[in-house]
């Protein structure tokens, strides 16, 4: 299997917010891949996004129904991420830091992927398929009909969030599963979907014959675009 991992601070942001991460699991053949795009007051949103991976990898390589279950084994590593980040920033008064959190656990060709927020899953061969769904309130337009999804990205509420890690007692954990055969796993937080389009993103995976070349590239057509936010994006292909 191949892996990259990478993040970019952009041009409007003092510091980086997000955490990509990429670890094997000590206790099950998965391999972890996950991006956290880490939001709000103090204290700043890069700990609320370290500390839901940092909890996200400690609960999963504790865990004893990775194997067996591994949307289950996600779905506990979410909730335990979600509540250390409100214990860990609970002096924050009424606007707590948030973060969102996409992570994917590949054994082979076959990925269980978990999502909180609009931080998003591709898998892209001949096409770009988004395997998550955003929490945010312009999906729900979207859902309901009121809103196209071509008008989504330019809505000004795009970067309203339903839920985030950190943020409310409860979290509704999305799982979903997806076949890598022949593909490619695609996670990135908004600062790359913000500014590059979706035909962009897939024709530079395509073009690309390196994953190391896509992410990299994808990074630069985000600093291109003027990357108002931070950039993140972790891509992994099986053998």
């Amino acid at each position: 299997m191949s892996t990259y991992c990478d993040t970019a601070v952009g041009h409007r942001k003092d510091r980086n917010e997000d955490c990509v991460r990429y670890t094997p699991l000590p206790n099950a053949p998965h391999d972890l891949v996950a991006v956290a795009d880490g939001m709000g007051g103090p204290p700043d949103g890069d700990v609320a996004s370290e500390v839901a991976i940092a909890t996200l990898v400690g609960s999963l390589a504790s865990s004893d129904v990775v194997q067996t279950a591994p949307g289950d084994a996600l779905e506990t590593a979410y909730r335990r991420a979600n509540r250390a980040v409100a214990e860990r920033t609970a002096d924050a008064g009424s606007a707590p830091p948030g973060t969102t959190l996409v992570a994917a656990l590949v054994d082979g060709e076959d990925a269980v992927v978990a999502n909180v927020g609009d931080s998003r899953a591709y898998r892209v061969n001949d096409a770009l398929e988004r395997v998550t769904v955003d929490h945010s309130y312009v999906q729900r337009l979207v859902e309901s009909g009121e809103l196209e999804p071509e008008e989504a990205d330019d809505h000004p509420m795009s970067h309203v969030l339903d839920q985030a890690l950190g943020t409310s007692d409860g979290v509704d954990v999305d799982v979903f599963h997806t076949s890598l055969t022949d593909a490619r796993l695609l996670l990135c937080s908004d600062g790359l979907t913000d500014p590059v389009s979706e035909e962009t993103i897939q024709r530079v995976c395509l073009e690309s014959e390196t994953l190391a070349d896509a992410g990299g590239t994808l990074i630069e057509r985000a600093l291109d675009a003027g990357a108002p936010d931070n950039v993140s994006v972790a891509l992994y292909q099986p053998d």
